[in-house]
């Protein structure tokens, strides 16, 4: 079976810091997969050499079994690859039904000025429904066409990762998705998560370190130490 996503020996130096030092692992099936570890750990970079942020020194990354190190993230987006942040992006100024909405359209190299002139062009009805249905998923749909500014900093983060949902990626990255939300939204988020992974399928691969939620989640967990993965299998027995 081809996996979903694969990386093999992924070396990264920042100078004389060795940030990853042959990190491998393969994801066969569709899967809310954890992938835990210290501070310093790699994780990150790992991410960010997954989605084309960081060059990697050395390793593949296979998307389906097609190589896709290297490939710039629009290149990636078009793959079928997504990702959120650790830190919350989201166009504060815009709707939250324009920040789901703005996923769907076609990324150029004009960036801003493409944002500019396109946000309020008219999309598909079933574009704004599905944007809709994304926001009831995240208990935002009492804001639909209300600024992202008059959301709290946990409710940005439940946008920015719909919004990275939004076009069904085969693989999502998210990176720290419960990091500053409190526990009434944590809730929220994890219905999120499981709501649309059972719609959607795929692969939700996840660093988190709030390791109560993170393991609630996921049907498998990747531990990764020192730039390389140390241990991985079922929650249970990464736990034990």
């Amino acid at each position: 079976m081809t996996a979903l996503l694969e990386v093999r020996g992924i070396e990264k130096r920042f100078g004389g810091v060795r940030a990853l030092a042959g990190a491998s692992f393969a994801i066969a099936r569709p899967g809310i997969v954890a992938l835990i570890g210290p501070n310093g750990a790699g994780k990150t970079t790992l991410f960010d050499v997954i989605a084309g942020r960081q060059a990697a020194d050395a390793g593949a990354v296979l998307l389906e079994g097609t190589h896709a190190r290297g490939l710039p993230p629009h290149r990636l987006v078009a793959r079928g690859l997504a990702r959120s942040f650790q830190e919350c992006r989201i166009f504060a100024e815009w709707s939250c039904v324009e920040n789901l909405t703005f996923a769907l359209r076609p990324k150029a190299i004009l960036g801003a000025l493409v944002r500019a002139v396109t946000r309020r062009e008219p999309l598909p009805e079933a574009a704004r429904e599905e944007a809709m249905a994304l926001l009831r998923l995240a208990t935002l749909d009492a804001y639909a066409d209300a600024p992202a500014s008059l959301l709290s900093f946990g409710q940005r983060r439940l946008l920015e990762i719909a919004a990275a949902m939004i076009a069904r990626p085969r693989v999502l990255l998210l990176d720290e998705p419960a990091s500053g939300i409190n526990p009434g939204l944590l809730a929220a988020l994890a219905g999120l998560l499981r709501r649309r992974h059972a719609e959607q399928g795929g692969l939700f691969l996840i660093v988190e370190h709030n390791m109560e939620f993170v393991m609630s989640l996921a049907d498998h967990v990747i531990v990764m130490h020192e730039g390389a993965v140390l241990e991985e299998g079922p929650p249970a027995a990464v736990q034990a």
